[in-house]
């Protein structure tokens, strides 16, 4: 069972919350670097709390965190190449101007079918990414980033679960720009607390969708 409203919470209920997130926060205001480590960070607290850890926030340790969250990286990236081939071929029709300059009815037909599967592949990630994510914090590994068999078995086991971690998403979608009041910073904070919002969430799901794996 999911508890959604703890994913709120769970950071203020660690009386250390401020000391084991203030140079995380801090560091992840570095370019390239310093997202990748905090990505490292959240992925270490999806597995703190799949095992169940009292207080899910760990200590940051800046090699560990940018070595994990530069292997979500990679994965990420091989997800990306298929939008990037579909975005390459719908520039097709755009150079393949007819004498007119315009685009052909063919053309048109192309950007469409390629918008489609934009959408789907979009839904598709939607919906396997917080599990993908997940698995991936719990083994560490490239491989883990790609199971696929075992991702739909996860989310048959308990679809709601994962519904609410999608919910979180789109909450956290919402609360990462509030921040902007105030300025860079309150940015950075917000977008802190909503990605260790959805990585509680998402610890929970794994393990409330395992009971049959």
């Amino acid at each position: 069972m999911v508890n959604f409203g703890k994913a709120f919470t769970y950071i203020f209920d660690d009386k250390r919350w401020f000391d084991k997130l203030i140079i995380p926060v801090l560091v992840s205001l570095v370019p390239l670097i310093g997202p990748m480590a905090f990505s490292g960070y959240m992925l270490r607290t999806i597995k703190n709390v799949v095992q169940n850890e009292v207080d899910p926030l760990p200590d940051y340790q800046f090699g560990d965190d940018l070595g994990r969250g530069f292997r979500f990286y990679l994965v990420g990236l091989v997800y990306s190449l298929p939008v990037l081939l579909v975005v390459g071929l719908m520039m097709i029709p755009a150079m393949a101007l007819n004498s007119n300059n315009s685009i052909t009815a063919l053309g048109v037909i192309f950007l469409i079918l390629g918008g489609l599967l934009m959408l789907v592949y979009g839904l598709f990630l939607t919906v396997l990414q917080p599990i993908m994510m997940a698995n991936f914090a719990v083994k560490d590994t490239f491989a883990s980033g790609f199971e696929f068999g075992l991702f739909f078995k996860r989310l048959g086991n308990n679809f709601t679960a994962w519904l609410l971690v999608i919910a979180g998403m789109v909450i956290a979608s919402i609360i990462s720009p509030l921040g902007s009041i105030l300025f860079a910073i309150g940015v950075v904070i917000t977008m802190a607390y909503s990605q260790l919002m959805v990585a509680h969430l998402a610890g929970q799901a794994y393990v409330a969708s395992e009971d049959k794996i």
